[in-house]
């Protein structure tokens, strides 16, 4: 085994996970608003796609992504992806208001729920497909054999985790302590960045 590409893996894996971005946001506000569960099974969805994409990334797929057509489609199904995300969030908010028992569930369910979800949202992501192609690129010089390449990924879903390990712990203490009131706006301010996203996406997509 290669700890240098298992290092290397952890490291880069932890830095783009921490990347401001929709999966970012959504782990942090899932995390204020319904605890710590639901926040890391949107980190444990995240990790595995990104070593997924890592090893497809290692395995040459990233080429696929050479083409504006190619371009155009990731970033418009992207879009979709989180303009989803920000329409939920308004469902799931009036729901609440309405009927606040009507979302509770066990811990399992809504860890569940939050796995289904960033898997999904996750793969359609064009940031986590773009920041993958830039960061094989930079870690070149670490991965040569497949050995490396299998390690590499691996170190990638480990530094995942245990960013979003770390986030989910951070914002359920955080929904614990903060006022309703103020997370209230808190999950405004995230819907409307999930919108912001998707708009910025399809404009992007257009420009190609």
């Amino acid at each position: 085994m290669s700890y240098t590409a298992l290092a290397a893996g952890v490291g880069f894996g932890f830095l783009i996970a921490a990347q401001v971005g929709p999966i970012w946001i959504l782990a942090l506000r899932t995390g204020i608003q319904a605890g710590f569960a639901a926040s890391f099974g949107i980190g444990v969805g995240a990790a595995i796609i990104d070593t997924i994409y890592c090893v497809l990334g290692a395995l040459g797929a990233a080429a696929l992504l050479a083409t504006p057509n190619s371009q155009r489609v990731v970033s418009i199904t992207g879009s979709l992806a989180i303009a989803y995300l920000g329409a939920r969030s308004i469902i799931r908010t009036r729901s609440k208001k309405k009927n606040p028992e009507e979302l509770e569930s066990s811990t399992t369910e809504t860890f569940l729920r939050s796995l289904r979800l960033s898997l999904f949202a996750t793969a359609a992501n064009p940031f986590t497909i773009i920041s993958w192609v830039a960061l094989l690129a930079a870690a070149s010089t670490y991965i040569h054999t497949t050995i490396e390449k299998v390690t590499f990924a691996c170190g990638v879903g480990v530094g995942s985790l245990t960013f979003f390990f770390a986030l989910a712990l951070v914002s359920a203490q955080l929904g614990k302590r903060l006022r309703p009131l103020l997370i209230e706006w808190i999950d405004r301010v995230a819907t409307a960045l999930f919108f912001i996203f998707a708009v910025a996406l399809a404009y992007r997509a257009f420009t190609i």
